[in-house]
């Protein structure tokens, strides 16, 4: 008989466990979670925002085309009285990189004269780029030419390497010329003043 009523004042306590794990297998204890919000689409946070460090620079204004061709930049009476030997090449295409080049891409002309006899060459080459653009050839010329007065418009003058290059600015204009015939500014001058004359 004690022992039944141990049994008995026991048995409450020893089923309190087992109701807990019953419960929670059951569903009555949920663990708790944490609901993220969603972003609809389109809201400034869905979007990455834009990199302050990146900037967008405005295309250069095209070039306008000057309207003349090489026999009327540098008459062939013009030539002559420089050099009687000189032709003008017809399937003359410039050097990518060349001033040659450049003119053309603001869409100016390039020329080159030939000597009959020794083969050197006279490259001409005239242009009206965009007015960003004529200021940004201008600055890179001043930088590394030397600038001569004797050109009545705004000129520079530089031999490298056994070739001689003058530049010219006439208003909206830039005229290149480039030979190994050309050792100083005065070399140059007769033919620059006829290319600045035919545009201006």
């Amino acid at each position: 008989m004690p022992s039944s009523r141990r049994l008995t004042v026991i048995a409450p306590f020893a089923t309190v466990p087992l109701c807990v794990f019953l419960l929670a297998g059951c569903g009555f204890l949920e663990p708790t979670t944490t609901a993220t919000p969603s972003v609809p689409a389109g809201s400034p946070s869905a979007t990455s925002a834009p990199d302050p460090g990146t900037t967008s620079s405005p295309a250069p204004e095209p070039g306008v085309p000057i309207g003349i061709d090489c026999d009327a930049l540098v008459t062939a009476q013009a030539m002559y009285d420089f050099n009687p030997n000189f032709a003008l090449q017809s399937d003359f295409a410039p050097t990518a990189g060349s001033p040659g080049a450049e003119a053309v891409a603001d869409s100016g002309i390039a020329c080159s004269w030939v000597n009959l006899t020794s083969g050197q060459t006279i490259e001409i080459s005239a242009a009206q780029p965009g007015p960003s653009e004529l200021e940004a050839r201008r600055s890179e010329v001043a930088a590394s030419s030397n600038s001569v007065p004797t050109y009545i418009v705004e000129g520079f003058f530089i031999l490298a390497d056994g070739i001689g290059r003058a530049d010219a600015f006439d208003g909206p204009y830039w005229v290149t010329m480039t030979s190994e015939l050309f050792f100083e500014p005065g070399d140059v001058a007769p033919l620059m003043a006829a290319a600045v004359g035919a545009l201006g």
